[in-house]
Order: structure tokens, then C-alpha cells, then sequence
């Protein structure tokens, strides 16, 4: 692991970008950037107390009433209680399953992420992939269920193709397929199977996979702040259980061409906490399919031994740097190598 950023391959990371050779992969982080943002993304701690606090979560019942005693014991069962709080999938499972129902999971979501009042805007990041893909089609791949990646395509008039995991849906649609797709120039996220050829693509004299149209994929749901018929999203303890059972080759939730597309692929990812059961399963299925190692890298802050040591076995090297640094350098990379306007 690197500590900053000054051995950072930014020459050959914007390279891959401007050829559609890399694929960022986003987390919470990268949209809850800059620091000084007036509104933007709870933080999945942040999200996860105050369902706790709404829902009588009874940790956090527990958690209200202790008082420092000195107690060993005591003071074991606080920081349980508030570890338990700050686990978005424990809580979640309570609203869903305890007093509430998924509804108010929506809800709250919602509350944050379509509020017409105090709307989201894309931030620096976004608005680069977005400027990046306007002058080559890409893959992007996030697990953040805003639509902001969305919004800066949009903007830079960038035709894209959206793909969305959809476990938690009826069993009748489920029939039809666990994940939704909207071509681009539709309006309509209609149910597929991940068997299907999704990605509009040709393949070159040299057997190499060319993205023919940018897409977007969200491997964890979507909220539409137009839309709230199209809300889905992966966020309770039984729907990771969902998704990881489906993560193999048989049934996936990820589309065959995606899948083969990332094997050729360096992935960046940004803005994750490294620790994500989901992409050890996802980075052990391409690395056993894939010919040979590519190395892919992550940019997270404050990532620990053991969080370096389980990512370095799967060939990702990490640079404990935060974005607020990162994304500047890199646009500055990007514009001297493809002429990108800031």
C-alpha cells in the first residue's frame, strides 16, 4: 500500500480511460465528496443511526440508556450496541422485518436522495467520467443508489445504456429476470436475465472488446428521484445474501458481456471501505476467468493492514489517499493527455 499519491500511475490510468480500457467502480465515497458539498449522500453510518433512532432499533434503545459507569462489562455492551447501529444492513433488516416494513426503507432513501428541496447535484468526479465518456464510450460501475452518475451524462449529452440489479422485486418479475435494463433513448427499465446480450459492442481485429455505447451499472439498486416506481435496492442483510448467492456464473446478477468486458479490464475503484464481502466474490470470479493477473487499483483513506492484505492477494494495489486530492490530479492527468475541458 501506498501512503499518497506520488507513486500513483496517473499517465497510464488516464491512458486506459481515454482508450475505454478502465472501469471505475464507485462507492459511497465518491459521492459524498468535496468535504465543503452542500448536499449530498448520508454516509451508510450515518443512514444507519438514524433508521435505528426512528425504528427503536433495540440496540439503540440500549445505546441511549447507558451511562458511563467504569463497568467492563458495561462499557463491552455500549460499544456493541453502537457498532450494531452503525450496521446498515442489521438495521435495515430490523425496519423491514421488525416494527416497519420495506416501505420505510424507501422512504428514507428518498428522503435523501430525491428531495426535490435540496437536490443533489453531480460533483467533480461524475462530471469527469462524464466528460470522459463523451469522447469514448465506457464502462462505469458504482454501487451508490443515486442517480448522479446519471445527471452528469445527461448534461454532457452522453448517450448510455442502464443496467440495474433488481433482487428485491416481486417473484413474478424475478421470473422474468433479477436485474433491469433501459437502452439508450428509452424511458422504460424493463425486466432481463443476465443471459441476455445487453452491451452494444463490436469486437476488434485482435479479439478485444470495444463499447460501442457508454454504460452504467448499478450493482446495488437505484432510486429515481423521477421515477419512484423504479426504486430498488440492495440494502438489508437478506438481500446481500440474495446477491452473493447469485454472483456466480449460473443465474448471475451481473451480465455475461459485463462480466467478459471486465475481464480485459483495469478496475479503479473509488470511494470504497474496502471490507465489502460483494467485491472479494466479484474480484475471485475475474481473476479465475481471467487468462492472466491485471493489477487494478483503489484509492481509499484509511484503509488497515488487514484490508490491504485481502486486497493485494486479488491483485488490486491501494493508495491510502483521499478523493478531494485524487480527482483534481487526475482531471489535471486527463486534460493534458485528452484535452479535456475543466
Amino acid at each position: 500500500m501506498a501512503d499518497g499519491l506520488d507513486e500513483f500511475p496517473f499517465d497510464w490510468i488516464a491512458r486506459d480511460l481515454r482508450g475505454g480500457n478502465c472501469i471505475p467502480f464507485l462507492g459511497a465515497g465518491a459521492s459524498s465528496f468535496p468535504r465543503d458539498a452542500n448536499a449530498k449522500p448520508p454516509t451508510a453510518r450515518a443512514l444507519a443511526l438514524e433508521l435505528a433512532e426512528e425504528s427503536r432499533y433495540p440496540p439503540f434503545r440500549m445505546l441511549r440508556a447507558a451511562t458511563s459507569s467504569g463497568d467492563s462489562g458495561a462499557e463491552e455492551q455500549r460499544l456493541r450496541a453502537r457498532l450494531d447501529c452503525e450496521n446498515l444492513m442489521l438495521v435495515s433488516s430490523w425496519v423491514e422485518h421488525g416494527y416497519g416494513d420495506r416501505w420505510r426503507l424507501s422512504e428514507k432513501l428518498r428522503a435523501h436522495l430525491a428531495d426535490k428541496e435540496n437536490p443533489l447535484a453531480p460533483n467533480r468526479l461524475h462530471e469527469l467520467l462524464a466528460r470522459i465518456a463523451q469522447q469514448k464510450p465506457m464502462a462505469i460501475i458504482t454501487t451508490n443508489y443515486d442517480d448522479l452518475v446519471e445527471h452528469a451524462l445527461v448534461k454532457q449529452n452522453v448517450a448510455f445504456d442502464l443496467f440495474v440489479v433488481a433482487i428485491d422485486r416481486s417473484a413474478e418479475t424475478r421470473v422474468q429476470g433479477a436485474a433491469l435494463f433501459r437502452p439508450a433513448g428509452q424511458h422504460e427499465l424493463n425486466p432481463v436475465t443476465c443471459e441476455q446480450e445487453l452491451l452494444d459492442y463490436d469486437v476488434d481485429g485482435n479479439n478485444e472488446v470495444r463499447l460501442k455505447r457508454t454504460v452504467l451499472a448499478k450493482i446495488h439498486g437505484h432510486i429515481a428521484r423521477d421515477r419512484p416506481s423504479d426504486d430498488t435496492f440492495v440494502i438489508t442483510e437478506e438481500d446481500y445474501v440474495s446477491f452473493l448467492g447469485r454472483m456466480g456464473p449460473a443465474n448471475s446478477v451481473i451480465p455475461a458481456d459485463l462480466v467478459n468486458l471486465m475481464q480485459s479490464r483495469t478496475l479503479l475503484f473509488l470511494g470504497y471501505g474496502l471490507r465489502d464481502w460483494n467485491f472479494r466474490v466479484l474480484l475471485d470470479r475475474l481473476n479465475r476467468l481471467r487468462l492472466q493477473p491485471l493489477k487494478s487499483y483503489a484509492i481509499s483513506d484509511g484503509t488497515d493492514a488487514a484490508e490491504r492484505r485481502l486486497w493485494e492477494k486479488r491483485f488490486v494495489e491501494i493508495f491510502n489517499a483521499d478523493l478531494n486530492e485524487f480527482v483534481p490530479r487526475l482531471a489535471a492527468e486527463m486534460e493534458q493527455e485528452t484535452s479535456l475541458s475543466t
